[in-house]
Order: C-alpha cells, then sequence, then structure tokens
C-alpha cells in the first residue's frame, strides 16, 4: 500500500510503503496507478518524483564544488582548471562532441532541454526551462540552472544559503582567466561550462554551444545554440582567449 509521509529532518514526503513494495520504481508506482484508475495517487507520485531525485543531485552539485575549492586552496586556481580540463576532455565531452556533430542543431537543442528538465532548473527545480527561437540560434533560458544557479543564489525549496558565503564558502576564481571568461569571480563549478565551450573549439575549431553566463546570481543563464557556426559571433572566441576560424574552416 502507498503511504507518503512528511519526514521532518527532510521536510518534504518520502515514500513508506510496505516493506515488500519499498523497492518498487516510482515510475512503475505510477504506471500500476494509472492502470488500476487511482489517478489522484499517480498525481502524486508523479510530483513526489520531482523530490525524490533532489537530495543525492544536490548532495553531488555541492560536493564537486567543494572538491574544486579545495584542490584550488591547496595547489592553485591553475591546478584547478587542468583538473577540470584533464576529467571533462576524456569520455564525457568527447563523447557528446561527437554525437552532437552528427546532429542538427535543433536535435541538439531537444537532447539539452532533457538533460536541463531533469537538472532541476527554474525556480521550483521541477526541471521548468525556456526554449526561444531566434533567426540566427536556439536559446535555452535556465532562471535558475539546477547546479551553479542553484548554489549561488541559495535554495528556497530547502532554505539553504548561496554556497558562496557561510558556511559553506565555496571558491570563486581570484584573477580572470581565458578559461573563466576573462573574468574574476567565477564560482569554481560553473568553469566547467567555460571548459565545455575550449575544448570543441580545440577539436574542430568552434563551440557547440555558447554560454550566457551572468556574474549576477539573480540573473538567468543561456545556453545559445547557434544555426550555422558562422552565425556564431567572434566575441565567444575572443573571451576564451580563442580567433574564430574563417568561414568554411573547422567542423560544426
Amino acid at each position: 500500500m502507498l503511504k507518503l509521509a512528511e519526514l521532518a529532518m527532510l521536510g518534504r514526503p518520502v515514500r513508506q510503503d510496505d516493506w515488500d513494495e519499498l523497492g518498487i520504481a516510482t515510475p512503475e508506482r505510477i504506471i500500476d496507478a494509472i492502470d488500476g484508475g487511482r489517478l489522484d495517487e499517480a498525481k502524486a507520485l508523479a510530483r513526489y518524483m520531482i523530490d525524490e531525485g533532489k537530495a543525492l543531485h544536490d548532495l553531488m552539485c555541492d560536493w564537486v564544488w567543494d572538491l574544486l575549492t579545495r584542490i584550488a586552496e591547496r595547489f592553485g586556481e591553475d591546478a584547478m582548471y587542468e583538473c577540470l580540463r584533464d576529467s571533462q576532455s576524456g569520455w564525457m565531452l568527447r563523447r557528446t562532441w561527437k554525437g552532437f556533430l552528427k546532429m542538427p542543431v535543433a536535435q541538439r537543442v531537444q537532447i539539452t532541454a532533457e538533460i536541463m528538465r531533469s537538472h532541476r532548473c527554474g525556480p521550483g527545480q521541477d526541471g521548468g526551462i525556456d526554449v526561444i527561437e531566434e533567426p540566427d540560434r536556439f536559446t535555452i533560458r535556465m532562471d535558475p540552472c539546477g547546479s551553479g544557479g542553484r548554489m549561488r543564489r541559495g535554495d528556497p525549496v530547502d532554505g539553504t544559503p548561496s554556497r558562496l558565503g557561510p558556511p559553506y564558502r565555496f571558491g570563486s576564481t581570484r584573477a580572470a582567466h581565458d578559461w573563466s571568461w576573462g573574468q574574476s569571480g567565477v564560482p569554481y563549478y560553473c568553469l566547467h561550462c567555460a571548459v565545455n565551450e575550449m575544448l570543441p573549439m580545440e577539436w574542430g575549431g568552434h563551440p557547440l554551444w555558447v554560454t550566457g553566463y551572468d556574474p549576477d546570481p539573480a540573473k538567468p543563464c543561456h545556453w545559445h545554440f547557434y544555426k550555422t557556426a558562422d552565425a556564431i559571433p567572434e566575441e565567444a572566441y575572443t573571451r576564451l582567449g580563442r580567433r574564430k576560424p574563417p568561414p568554411g574552416e573547422g567542423l560544426y
């Protein structure tokens, strides 16, 4: 029998099923409820799925920023950047880069929208994003994104403060670097977005998408997917210490 009960220490409901049902995946419970005509139960479980994934998702994001801070404090910011670069240039981003090159730009946007919905974007941390088509590009707008944006602003759902202040005090760049969009004060966690642009530039001349990072945590972040490489502005390259290839050069 399904039972969703508020757990005081978490401030949200938790499944407290019978023991023989506690291990059943929530999507299976939703399907079973729909098939059984228990629509209110299915709706409750669908809403619960958002809360169900929150704790582990947020813990991993907080942990990564904390780890990057400790690397920078012990070994310097350049060492922290090299750690990001080494980890992202292997299986993770290279796999994405190769796969995205085979896709039309619109399909890249659809895949990325799926990722960002599951990334708990939006003020309610329920995956809400805005997808906007303009003549030269598609834009995914996250207000905030579910990781750097949430951590910079603080978490209204959990009632926890910005990770830039106490008790977290996670770090930001002390100086401007090519790999921080030429800015100081960029949270170490957010730098992976800059590296996500730099590596495809090195491999194929152009970024797969361009990050719209705003120093103001209250402002949304954007990912811009340009419909052609020629449409990508020169500034997207120069802010990362790169030069835009001449027309017709590079992979896209």
